[in-house]
């Protein structure tokens, strides 16, 4: 654990956008810097240094937007900042967060439907065409598509995503979902929202519910029991559920976020 006040000094950068972001983007300068040094090594292929650099710029900025657009409390805060910094230090291809869906159930399965369709759809361009660079694709997909008001000029960029992104880095990623909803759960005919779901589009297996238990919300009998019966509805649906008090991410934002960060790892060891 960090000393008392490094600690204090911490969680203020984590707790308001302003202050976070000079601190994001310091992880992201020393990740950057360490790529381009190993793509130095001969024994390193890493060819993608260029790449990475703006990636995990511009998808770090998003997901600091969507961390204080969408964390209900200082102490979720805390925590989806401090374990996004822990993944740009180890692993930032790795982890990508996604804004509250209103059908957490539906926009999973629709997310990997619409991504194997655009795969489909690009690789049957290839075959057709013999273009294997898609050197080309653009100007089939706005004569074919745009033009005749099937899609649109977002729908493009979003195949080129799935096609260049997607499938390369984030299709087997962990995906954060921040305050996800699930309309068919019900509990007292309330449908549930938990804090956080982490699932991965390249494998359904894993599902993991992440719960920021505040002492202000669930320090009575009746949160206790409620939050118990919210587990055991999720579990029934094949969703694995894990809970961090609210005290606890307080004290220690970076500890309990490397106490996720290898409960994951070890957890995605028994998914596969």
């Amino acid at each position: 654990m960090l000393p008392k006040d490094e600690l204090s000094l911490l969680r203020k950068s984590l707790e308001s956008k302003e202050s976070f972001l000079p601190l994001l983007q310091f992880f992201v300068k020393k990740s950057t810097e360490e790529i381009t040094e190993k793509e130095k090594n001969p024994e390193n292929q890493l060819n993608y240094s260029n790449f990475y650099s703006i990636y995990t710029e511009n998808y770090s900025k998003l997901h600091a937007d969507l961390i204080f657009e969408n964390c209900q409390s200082p102490i979720e805060r805390i925590f989806i900042s401090s374990l996004l910094l822990l993944f740009i230090k180890n692993r930032i291809l790795g982890f990508s967060i996604t804004p509250r869906l209103p059908d957490i159930e539906d926009s999973m399965r629709n997310y990997r439907k619409n991504h194997k369709a655009i795969l489909k759809l690009i690789n049957n361009y290839k075959n057709t065409t013999g273009d294997s660079n898609l050197t080309n694709f653009k100007t089939f997909f706005k004569e074919t598509y745009i033009n005749v008001g099937k899609y649109t000029e977002v729908d493009y960029y979003e195949v080129w995503e799935h096609y260049y992104i997607v499938k390369n880095f984030t299709f087997n990623s962990y995906h954060i979902t921040l305050q996800p909803e699930f309309p068919n759960f019900k509990i007292d005919n309330k449908s549930i929202r938990p804090d956080i779901l982490v699932w991965c589009p390249g494998n359904k297996k894993i599902k993991l519910i992440v719960e920021c238990d505040g002492f202000q919300f669930h320090s009575s009998k009746q949160s206790f029991e409620n939050d118990r019966r919210r587990d055991r509805l999720l579990k029934s649906n094949g969703y694995d559920v894990i809970r961090y008090s609210g005290s606890e991410i307080f004290r220690d934002p970076v500890g309990v976020s490397e106490d996720l960060y290898n409960f994951l790892k070890k957890y995605n060891e028994r998914k596969f």
